[in-house]
């Protein structure tokens, strides 16, 4: 009995000791699942979180770019694109004839094209006076931009070209991919050099033709979301008259008193299109504080008038096309000289067409903008504008 007694006491303290083991293992085992269970938990949020992100910037990247998340980096989504094609053989170049400058024009097959010796220095801080016109204006206004490059970039080799003059392709670059993402620019470099080959410059001038306008325009419809007028619909009148432009002032020496002899032999015909019937002019002549109505194209010229002469308005702050068959829609074409070949055009789609030329407008933009109830805003500068800080200085001076 006492050894039985004894058993059962061991036994008893046996189980004792059992449970207390027990009981301190316990803790430790539901410790350590808690510990597996959080950090399981930890980790699917965090492959949540992952994902999510990835997954939101593979939607932001595509719904910029377009195209698959690989192969674009993610700081392009706050700068333009620039899309470079290569320009069609040149026809007239031979590959051995050779030019000369005269002054600030480079003679080449009696044409004559323009020395540029604009920096991307200047092209960054063009860009930025563009951009903060956008800020000045607000959301009510969309602005665009676009920066036309000279003959000396599109018709003229490139093998002679470079030898005395900056490349214009990296200056349009810069202007493009330092514009503020709410600016819209309009790269006119490839339709140019397209049509390389066709009489778009003129031989005697630094503008474009309004062919090359028109090639223009048709790039620039396409960023505003407007069908192009139909190039061969529109009525064409070519003058009989010859002119002679800048470049022929621009060679006068004691030698050449009247001007480089080979840009004489080799004048310029002017080729424009008609306004529609429906489309009236007014126009406020500088200095004056009244609008009066006026043709757009002047015709009663003499030979070696210049190309801009063809423009009655030329000498304006600002001159209004208004379409009377078209019932909405307004534009403003902020530009220097080339603008007066493209804004006859863009009256084929818009009720109203504003151009203000930048030498000559003295009042405030953003008021008149308010004013007239403008949505569209075009600013529109040859690339020699856009690198000269006085020509700058007189758009900020808008403001």
């Amino acid at each position: 009995m006492a050894k039985q007694k004894k058993l059962r006491e061991n036994t008893n303290s046996n189980k004792t000791t059992d449970r207390k083991n027990i009981n301190k293992a316990k803790p430790k085992k539901a410790g350590t699942v808690i510990a597996v269970i959080l950090a399981l938990v930890l980790i699917a949020s965090s492959a949540a979180a992952v994902t999510y992100l990835i997954n939101r910037g593979k939607r932001a990247m595509s719904d910029y770019s377009g195209s698959s998340v690989e192969a674009t980096m993610p700081e392009e989504a706050t700068v333009h694109k620039v899309e470079e094609r290569d320009m069609p053989v040149l026809k007239a170049d031979d590959k051995k004839s050779e030019g000369y400058l005269d002054g600030a024009v480079y003679i080449w097959k009696n044409k004559g094209y323009e020395v540029f010796k604009g920096s991307v220095k200047d092209a960054k801080e063009y860009a930025s006076s563009i951009s903060s016109y956008k800020r000045a204006f607000g959301k009510s206004c969309r602005v665009y931009d676009v920066v036309v490059p000279t003959s000396t970039e599109i018709t003229l080799p490139e093998r002679l070209s470079k030898t005395f003059s900056n490349n214009q392709r990296e200056n349009i670059n810069a202007v493009i991919t330092n514009l503020s993402m709410d600016v819209t620019p309009v790269d006119v470099y490839n339709i140019l050099g397209e049509h390389r080959n066709e009489y778009i410059y003129f031989n005697t001038d630094k503008y474009w033709t309004p062919l090359g306008a028109y090639y223009s325009y048709s790039e620039l419809a396409s960023k505003l979301k407007i069908k192009p007028a139909d190039l061969k619909s529109m009525e064409q009148t070519t003058l009989e008259q010859s002119f002679l432009g800048s470049h022929i002032s621009s060679t006068v020496s004691k030698e050449t008193q009247n001007g480089n002899p080979k840009l004489l032999d080799n004048p310029d015909k002017i080729t424009f299109f008609g306004l529609p019937e429906t489309v009236s002019v007014r126009a406020l002549p500088k200095g004056s504080e009244e609008e009066t109505d006026m043709s757009y194209y002047n015709t009663y010229l003499e030979d070696g008038a210049s190309p801009s002469d063809i423009y009655a308005s030329k000498d304006c702050a600002y001159t209004v096309l208004s379409n009377s068959n078209i019932e909405s829609g307004k534009i403003a074409l902020v530009t220097d000289k080339f603008g007066y070949a493209l804004a006859p055009l863009l009256t084929y789609n818009y009720r109203e067409v504003h151009l203000i030329d930048i030498d000559n407008f003295e009042r405030n933009i953003k008021t008149y903008i308010t004013k007239n109830k403008i949505t569209d805003i075009v600013y529109l500068n040859g690339i020699m504008s856009a690198n000269t800080a006085a020509k700058t200085a007189k758009m900020d001076a808008m403001f």
